[in-house]
């Protein structure tokens, strides 16, 4: 189990292969591509969706994993919250065992995900199903929220990537769909 404050950006973006090309070119590390199928459960006891939090079961071939999502940060440019995630065997399980347990499956988020690392960041190319495609710039750290948007912005610069900052899920940008 891993717990560490997570800051974003992501941005709704035309040119993923453009993106990936310069990624290269600068001497990314390619980490691959996967394809993801994003699980959210809400609780009975709370509404996540009030409370700016998220469950999520994510499922890709190299296996599985449990996240829960705290409250965004404020004072962040950029989204910042809490990560906790866990791995588990098995999708079909952990949402079994959730629901079970007074969880219930609020929507899923499918998205066909390449992955860089550069410049101190992750980068995802994201091709989000009944959305489009975007670019998030994530950071994990400790505490220092402030020096991550820095890094972020830096890289953003970079890459010549522009456009606003999308403070809002895939979760919440589907559901706003509906």
């Amino acid at each position: 189990m891993s717990s560490l404050i997570e800051v974003e950006t992501k941005i709704a973006v035309s040119n993923l292969p453009e993106i990936a090309d310069c990624l290269r070119s600068r001497g990314a590390v390619d980490l691959g591509s996967s394809v993801q199928q994003d699980t959210y459960l809400n609780a009975t006891h709370r509404d996540y969706a009030k409370t700016d939090e998220a469950l999520r079961v994510r499922e890709t071939a190299s296996g599985t994993e449990i996240t829960y999502k705290g409250p965004k940060s404020p004072g962040s440019k950029s989204k910042a919250r809490t990560e906790i995630t866990l791995s588990v065997a098995s999708a079909p399980d952990a949402i079994a065992l959730l629901t079970a347990t007074g969880f219930f499956v609020s929507a899923t988020v499918r998205k066909e995900r390449h992955e860089f690392q550069y410049g101190g960041t992750t980068i995802a190319l994201d091709r989000v199903e009944n959305l489009g495609t975007y670019i998030e710039i994530e950071v994990l750290t400790d505490a220092d929220i402030a020096a991550a948007d820095k890094k972020i912005d830096a890289v953003k610069k970079e890459l010549n990537i522009s456009g606003a900052h999308i403070p809002v899920s895939y979760l919440e940008l589907l559901l706003s769909k509906e």
